[in-house]
Order: structure tokens, then C-alpha cells, then sequence
């Protein structure tokens, strides 16, 4: 059944940009889908403080995990470039494998000084005697975690767009889902934490394996003679892509570590439903940018007038998507959170806030992958690190009065305000306006 709807997807591809565009979108609206379908199987059979302490582990494990891959994942794409044109294979295996071991030994720190860490100190942080021990185990897990990323985003390089895109959008939820089957047999449903951790060690050997097809069909006799590639090379690739996606990767989750510091597992399941929904507009800008970038980059140093009109009709385009998806959530905000529960309802104010949030942030254009193309990754850094700080301030002040409403809050400033940010900076740089007009 998987094969024939791979196929279906597969074959759907057409040789304009528009239709890969829609294919990409079909894909990861899919996949979002597939995980919305496991959300609500939980909200509606799991109790929302171990719902909660799923979310709570899912974001330490974007975060730490996002940490060890040291952005590999993205850097990978760029040495492919370099030796797969060349036919060097076998040098670019190499990185490869000299970036799983720099995965390896960055978790293998990171578990140790998660270890050393005494219970006492979590228990008094997290305010309970649950969050220290999800943190430790994450903490073994964050290796194939960062694994599967890795993988996945290599068989971009061998222009394998379509299985990429399954894999981290609907193949990624199938283990999990699978267990989740197993759980529901045996009726033991306090291991949800431990199947979801679980099934990133399946991912990480079935993408594993996937690599070791694609190498032992890429790899040749007429291959050109493999090159040594140093770490300190692969290292100054990948250290500012780290920097930003660690920062990406905070924005993201540093608001459901303060609402576990001042509430508790059943507030971080509402919450943690409201910003997986809020995904759905995302998907559009990040489809939509993917699909430019190269684009961008070229026409920045042939011709700016067409970059300009590029840019244009990128943020119209996404602006119409957007106003249409946003003014749908918003208005049926409380009737889709309870599909996933009535107790979930509580989270609608802080929804729409989010909605709205995000809504105006997609008028800013596609300013990080502007900022990453045109060779502006430092100044991106500094935006990010700023709203990083801010953010967090938001959050220190603002949960401990409004709850997750003020998460909302703090979310949507944040993500509106480096948006801002980045647009009239790149105007008053590039004089291109990335905002809608």
C-alpha cells in the first residue's frame, strides 16, 4: 500500500515549477495531516498530563536534537553540490560519515552532562519529578533523531525531492503510529513517551539503510578519485547554519519550557495542540521559499529587477494562501480544537492569537531564506539571537500572569517582530522590499 501511494505521489511530479510546488505542498500537507490524525487519537484516549509530557519531550528533542546535528543536515546539501557534479561519491560519503561521527560525539556529550545533572535540580526547575527524567531520556534518543534528519535531507542531494519530503513528512509518523497501535492492544498507555523516543532508532535504521542503497548504486569504478575533506572544513560549513537553526529551534520550543515551569502537563497539551495547528500556515512560506531559494540566490548576482518582481509574486502568493488558511482557523478555531477534545477548547484565545500572529508575519516575505542565499547568514544570526532574548522575556513575564495566553502572546510578537526586522534591513541593504505591495 505504501509503495503504490509512493508511486501515486511520484508520478505526480510535473516539470514546471507551479506543479512541484503544489506536489511538495501535497506531501507535507499530508504528512501534517497524518500527525494531526495521531494528535487527536491521543487527546481523545490519553489523559492530557501524559499528552503534556509527550509535548514536553517532543520539544526537547527538536531542541537538544536540533543542538547535535550541528547543521549538518543543511550543510550536506552543499557539499553535495560540490562533489556529486564532479562524480566524486566516495569523497562525499566521507563527509558523510565524518558528520555522523561529529553527530555521535556531540550526543554522547550531551547525554553525559544530562547524566551528571542531579535529579534535585530538575525537580526544583520543572517544579515536579517528571520533567528530569524525560529529559535523560531524550537525551539517549537525540543521536537517531539527528540521524534520520540527516539522512533524509541527503537523498535531497541525489535529487531524491519526493522520497525527502515523505520521509520527514508522513514515513516519519509511521513508527510512532504503529506503536501507538501496540499500545492501545496491550492497554498500556504510559508508554507513550518511551514508543515515541522509540521510533526515532527505527527511523534512524531504515534511512540508514536507504543511504547504504543509494551509495552502493552511486558508487562506480568510473567514480573520480577520492579527495580528503578535513573536519575543521565540514565544521566551518556547518557552524552558522547551527547557530541559526539552534536559534529557529528555541523560537520554537522556549515557550513550552516556561509554561512547564509555571503550569503543568495538561496546560502544555492545550498549548501544544494550538501551535501544531499554527503549522499549517508555516508549511505554506516554507513550500513556497524551498522552491525559490536557488532562484533567489542566482538572480541576486545576475539581476535585481527580477529578484524584485520575484519577491513580489512569492510574498503574494503566500499572503493569498495565508489570508485564506488564517481566516478559516480563526473562525473555527474552538470547532477544531474540539475535534482533538473539549478540554482542548480552553486553548481557542490562545489559537487565535497565533493565528493572527503568524498571519501577519507571512507579509514580511521569506526573509530568512532572502537572508541565507544572499550570503547574509551573520546578520540573520544576530536577528534571531535578539528575538531569541526577547522572546524568552516575553515568556518569563508574561505565563506567569496569562498562562498559555501569554505564550500566544509572546510567540506571535516574536515571530511578527524578526520578520519586521529582517525586511527593512534587506531593503535598506539591497533596497529589494520583500514586504507584500
Amino acid at each position: 500500500m505504501l509503495k503504490i501511494i509512493r508511486d501515486k505521489i511520484y508520478n505526480s511530479t510535473t516539470t514546471s515549477a507551479l506543479g512541484g510546488i503544489i506536489s511538495v505542498l501535497f506531501i507535507r500537507v499530508l504528512g501534517i495531516l497524518f500527525l494531526f490524525g495521531i494528535t487527536i487519537y491521543l487527546t481523545n484516549f490519553y489523559d492530557p498530563a501524559l499528552v503534556g509530557a509527550y509535548e514536553f519531550t517532543r520539544s526537547a528533542l527538536f531542541l537538544i536534537g536540533g543542538f547535535a546535528i550541528l547543521g549538518t543536515d543543511q550543510s550536506i546539501l552543499f557539499f553535495s553540490g560540490r562533489f556529486l557534479k564532479r562524480n566524486q561519491v566516495k569523497t562525499f560519503f566521507r563527509i558523510y560519515l565524518k558528520m555522523v561521527l561529529l553527530i555521535l560525539l556531540i550526543s554522547v556529550v550531551i547525554l553525559i552532562g544530562t547524566l551528571v545533572v542531579p535529579q534535585p535540580v530538575f525537580d526544583s526547575l520543572f517544579n515536579d519529578s517528571t520533567s528530569g527524567t524525560l529529559l535523560v531520556k531524550t537525551s539517549f534518543c537525540v543521536f537517531f533523531y539527528a540521524i534520520t534528519l540527516l539522512n533524509t535531507e541527503l537523498y535531497r542531494g541525489f535529487a531524491l525531492q519526493k522520497k525527502s519530503e515523505l520521509y520527514r513528512g508522513l514515513y516519519k509518523q509511521l513508527p510512532f503510529a504503529v506503536s501507538l497501535f501496540i499500545l492501545y492492544i496491550f492497554e498500556e498507555k504510559t508508554y507513550l513517551v518511551d514508543v515515541f523516543l522509540a521510533s526515532y532508532l527505527v527511523l534512524a535504521i531504515i534511512t540508514s539503510l536507504e543511504v547504504l542503497k543509494i551509495y552502493s548504486r552511486n558508487t562506480t569504478s568510473s567514480n573520480s578519485p577520492s579527495k580528503p575533506v578535513s573536519f575543521k572544513t565540514i565544521l566551518k560549513s556547518t557552524m552558522p547554519i547551527a547557530m541559526s537553526a539552534l536559534g529557529f529551534y528555541l523560537l520554537i520550543s522556549i515557550d513550552i519550557f516556561f509554561l512547564k515551569i509555571y503550569t503543568d502537563f495538561k496546560t502544555l497539551a492545550y498549548y501544544g495542540t494550538a501551535v501544531k495547528i499554527i503549522f499549517l500556515i508555516s508549511t505554506i512560506v516554507s513550500t513556497i521559499s524551498s522552491y525559490i531559494a536557488v532562484e533567489i540566490a542566482e538572480l541576486y548576482v545576475s539581476n535585481r529587477e527580477e529578484l524584485q518582481t520575484l519577491m513580489r509574486k512569492g510574498v503574494r502568493i503566500i499572503s493569498l494562501l495565508s489570508v485564506l488558511l488564517s481566516v478559516f482557523l480563526y473562525f473555527c478555531s474552538e470547532f477544531i480544537l474540539n475535534i482533538f477534545g473539549a478540554e482542548y477548547t480552553e486553548a481557542n484565545e490562545s489559537l487565535r492569537i497565533l493565528i493572527i500572529g503568524h498571519f501577519l508575519s507571512t507579509l514580511c516575505g521569506i526573509t530568512a531564506v532572502y537572508l541565507n542565499m544572499t550570503k547574509k547568514q551573520i546578520t540573520l544570526q544576530y536577528i534571531i539571537a535578539f528575538t531569541v532574548v526577547f522572546n524568552g522575556i516575553l515568556n518569563w513575564v508574561l505565563i506567569p500572569k496569562m498562562g498559555m495566553n501569554g505564550a500566544a502572546i509572546a510567540s506571535a510578537l516574536s515571530v511578527v517582530m524578526w520578520n519586521v526586522i529582517a525586511g527593512i534591513i534587506i531593503y535598506r541593504k539591497d533596497k529589494i522590499n520583500l514586504f507584500i505591495h
